[in-house]
């Protein structure tokens, strides 16, 4: 009686023989994956394009406008929620994959660079893409030498010319910077709100507006903008030079990437794995100017020195900083912007 010939029989052959087959029989597959529009999208088509063309898996990329409403969608369709791999910030992925029946865990022993990724950047419900340590950017048009520390801003010299994020901006990540220069932790935020009290005659304004902050830095309202790097980019898009630097403590968030239930986990944590290979994230370093999760991957020289050294960087619990933000920028309101 023949044997039927069935897909797994053809892969089971192909292997036994020793012939690179694998990728054309993947042709018929493909994975889903929701992200953010405009540059986001732009370094992942790249990504995604050298992706097929090593494994034959075709990627989908649907865009997103926010995690909110993603997470929503996907909650609403559970069933068949039609995407295999989902963006988001690591402070909401966090809160997201604790819904087993909609996330699978990353298969973290299986991930080829771990030994190469940044402390922090992965962990079983989610993997960075790429990192935003939260830093210092400044015109050095209008500042005379060079920033190195957080304490710099603290200098009168930089009287009414700062532009600093409130706590509810960037998850609370300047309570936990100040915290740590004025001895506290993120158990003990307290010397950090007087610490931030401190600085208040060195603010311009306080943020909760992205682009207000960097039109502010690009028009020379203000000289120096605490921000992540996306926030230097964006200035130097408007033909504005600045310089970055991530000193010690350079808190770290991540976009991240989520496995959702959607009956290709495989395929899913294979791109997520193909994502923090040095060569994709050197895409995203070159593109998008994000800290990479690879500390093998290039980066532009131009670029290196607004990274966080890997010992000067600091990754939170963040389950512990979303319990607890909102109570930092109550005392943030009460303390120092009154």
């Amino acid at each position: 009686m023949p044997v039927p010939v069935t897909r797994r029989t053809l892969l089971a052959a192909t292997a036994a023989l020793g012939l690179s087959g694998l990728p054309a029989l993947a042709q018929d597959q493909s994975i889903t994956i929701m992200i953010w529009g405009t540059t986001w999208q732009t370094a992942f088509e790249k990504i995604a394009a050298n992706f097929t063309e090593e494994t034959g898996i075709r990627v989908q990329l649907m865009p997103q406008s926010n995690s909110g409403e993603s997470l929503a969608k996907l909650q609403a369709n559970r069933a068949a929620p039609g995407v295999d791999v989902w963006f988001t910030t690591s402070s909401v992925a966090n809160r997201a994959v604790k819904d087993t029946g909609l996330f699978a865990q990353i298969p973290v022993d299986e991930l080829t660079y771990k030994d190469d990724m940044v402390d922090g950047s992965y962990n079983a419900g989610w993997v960075g893409a790429y990192a935003y340590p939260l830093g210092i950017v400044w015109r050095p048009d209008m500042v005379d030498g060079d920033i190195t520390s957080w304490e710099d801003l603290w200098k009168p010299e930089f009287e009414n010319s700062i532009a600093v994020p409130t706590p509810a901006t960037y998850q609370g990540r300047i309570v936990l910077v100040a915290a740590e220069l004025a001895g506290g932790s993120i158990d003990n935020v307290e010397p950090g709100i007087e610490k931030l009290k401190e600085l208040e005659p060195n603010v311009a304004f306080w943020y909760s507006s992205d682009a207000q902050a960097r039109q502010a830095l690009a028009n020379g309202e203000i000289s120096v903008l605490v921000s992540p790097p996306s926030g230097a980019k964006t200035v130097r898009n408007e033909g504005v030079e600045v310089k970055m630097v991530s000193p010690a403590p350079a808190p770290m968030t991540y976009d991240v990437m989520t496995i959702v239930r959607n009956g290709q986990e495989d395929l899913a944590a294979k791109f997520i794995d193909f994502a923090t290979s040095p060569e994709a994230q050197q895409i995203i370093a070159t593109g998008n100017q994000n800290m990479p999760v690879n500390t093998k991957a290039s980066v532009p020289p131009e670029l290196a020195p607004q990274y966080a050294k890997p010992e000067d960087t600091r990754t939170y619990d963040e389950d512990k900083v979303n319990a607890e933000y909102d109570s930092w920028n109550e005392k943030f309101q009460m303390t120092v912007s009154q």
